[in-house]
């Protein structure tokens, strides 16, 4: 018999370096940019909102790390992903570490960010507006009059009011209720979380709110809004001399943490590790863009069959689109739900195909800001009403069939860049496409009953295309628990049998592309010439699925969404 000894230089678990350190150290982050969800691969430095999580985690677990300091800067994020990060600041603070947040300008989005620190540094040249929450909606039907272009919007449930920017001249009385109730969700969440950190009574936030437009940085002082002034590049100097209860001597970058992170070797034999997959359906519900149901389908088979993959995430930032496309990943779910756990992470909007997608998970995360639920069916149809006498086009079409003109459609000639289908829908046409929906809805109210475990009817009263935030949709048990993209990980971990305390490897799905391509793209006058407007988008979206039965919600939230 025989004896062996090994001594080894690393791996922070079984040395005696930490128990030597000086526990004094701050991390600085500097938020600068948007946060994405997956980088390129090439050419890319921004930051992933797991990264950015992972890095407080890993700060609030570190021995040497005592706070953080935070830039604001710059900062770009939806209001879900703000929230997820706050959350994240909320769990680090609970280990007794100090958090500091450098601001210059912010709004009520930002400020609800900035408020979790102990101690807020602003701009002497800063401003602050505690401005609450408004949501407009453009209106195009007199336009649609004036260019001689035919609207029939097929709407039969009071709130699926996805298509009614080109119907209406002004919000319909379903479209204003759910919007109202969302805004209304989104202002209690925000003076809630606010209250609580600066230590506001209801009045004086209200006060903040509804007295003053905004706060320059001495008003801000003044109203305990901020704690100090100063700038960034003093921001070292000015955390060293507050009272705080974790004084710091060292500034540190992300980096120093990642090469602390505990090895998995820690016994001999076959490694029994699991990992989790978090997989990534991002845009509006397409078969071959936007959440690219035809790959992504594949992604979610891959991870369910990897035998080293203990449970998946589905994150899901959409607002619907093709039925086809929403089925193709929930049906893959249902079909693997039952061999490993399956856990839905819900962004800044998860309605109607983005409910579609999350509906037959084990347990759906959302935050408070997530817009989740729209459980409905809506369809349109644009036709020409006129405009193509007014350009000088006349349209001749040959039939065998008595449906088969119903898409025929005349262009423009060089530039074959807009068309219109050259008569309506007959009355026995709309009858048939009405018949379509409400089957469509059916299924679809059928299916969220079976997935969440609740009646038709209790479904169907929370239905009709009606929009929720995540706090109100937990109420009515559309969601499982309000948390981060972290809570659905720790979920899934406990699900497949993992310690919550375990390290294991995220597999994230699908692959990062190599680069931007439009980064190489012109620019004019500094504007991308690549990226359409919102509403460019949301007529190429509905020109190209006319007349089809959709869940989807109006395509004017994608400037909402993180599509990358």
């Amino acid at each position: 018999s025989y004896n062996s000894y090994i001594f080894r230089l690393g791996g922070d678990d079984r040395t005696i370096i930490e128990d030597f350190s000086v526990v004094s150290s701050y991390l600085k982050l500097n938020l600068k940019g948007n946060i994405a969800y997956q980088k390129f691969q090439w050419f890319d430095n921004s930051r992933t909102l797991l990264g950015l999580l992972d890095v407080i985690k890993l700060a609030g677990e570190s021995k040497t790390i005592n706070g953080i300091v935070i830039n604001t800067s710059g900062f770009s994020a939806n209001r879900s992903m703000m929230w997820e990060i706050r959350n994240e600041l909320e769990k680090f603070k609970k280990t007794g570490k100090s958090v500091v947040i450098f601001m210059d300008r912010a709004g009520i989005d930002l400020y609800h960010f900035i408020s979790v620190a102990d101690k807020v540094v602003m701009d002497p040249m800063g401003g602050l507006s505690l401005e609450g929450y408004a949501r407009g909606r453009n209106y195009y039907k007199k336009l649609l009059e004036k260019l001689d272009i035919g609207y029939d919007e097929l709407r039969f449930f009071k709130y699926k009011s996805a298509a009614e920017s080109f119907s209406n001249e002004k919000m319909s009385e379903g479209e204003r209720e759910q919007w109202q109730k969302l805004i209304d969700d989104w202002y209690e969440s925000a003076k809630s979380d606010i209250s609580k950190s600066r230590g506001f009574s209801s009045e004086k936030f209200e006060s903040l709110v509804n007295d003053k437009l905004a706060y320059l940085s001495k008003d801000a002082i003044q109203n305990k809004l901020a704690d100090t002034l100063g700038r960034w590049d003093k921001m070292e100097d000015i955390v060293k001399g507050m009272d705080l209860p974790n004084k710091a001597t060292f500034f540190v970058s992300p980096n120093v943490l990642f090469p602390a992170e505990k090895p998995y070797d820690l016994s001999w034999g076959k490694d029994n590790k699991k990992s989790i997959a978090v997989i990534y359906a991002l845009g509006a519900c397409a078969m071959d863009d936007g959440i690219n149901a035809r790959s992504l389908v594949e992604d979610v088979k891959r991870a369910c069959t990897n035998d080293n993959i203990g449970a998946i995430v589905l994150r899901v930032d959409s607002p619907g689109g093709d039925a086809m496309a929403s089925d193709y990943i929930a049906d893959i779910v249902r079909q693997y739900k039952d061999k490993k756990p399956i856990i839905v992470s819900q962004g800044m909007v998860a309605a109607s195909g983005g409910y579609w997608l999350s509906m037959d998970a084990h347990k759906i995360v959302a935050t408070p800001q997530t817009i989740t639920g729209s459980i409905g069916v809506i369809s349109s149809f644009m036709y020409d009403k006129g405009m193509m006498d007014s350009l000088g086009i006349s349209y001749d079409v040959i039939k065998k069939g008595k449906y088969s003109d119903l898409g025929s459609s005349w262009t423009l000639p060089l530039l074959p860049i807009f068309g219109l289908p050259v008569r309506p829908m007959t009355k026995d046409e709309r009858n048939q496409q009405e018949n379509s929906i409400k089957e469509l809805y059916t299924d679809f109210v059928n299916k969220v009953a079976t997935g969440r475990k609740m009646t038709y009817e209790k479904v169907h009263d929370v239905a009709q295309g009606r929009i929720w935030a995540g706090t109100t949709g937990k109420t009515i048990g559309l969601v499982d628990e309000i948390g981060s993209l972290t809570t659905a990980i720790d979920l899934a971990k406990e699900s497949a049998g993992i310690s919550k305390e375990a390290n294991v490897d995220i597999y994230e799905y699908p692959a990062p592309k190599l680069f931007d391509f439009s980064m190489f793209m012109p620019r004019l006058f500094g504007v991308d010439i690549t990226k359409a407007s919102k509403e460019m988008t949301m007529l190429e979206f509905m020109m190209k699925n006319n007349g089809l039965p959709m869940p989807i919600v109006g395509l004017d939230m994608l400037d909402l969404l993180e599509q990358r």
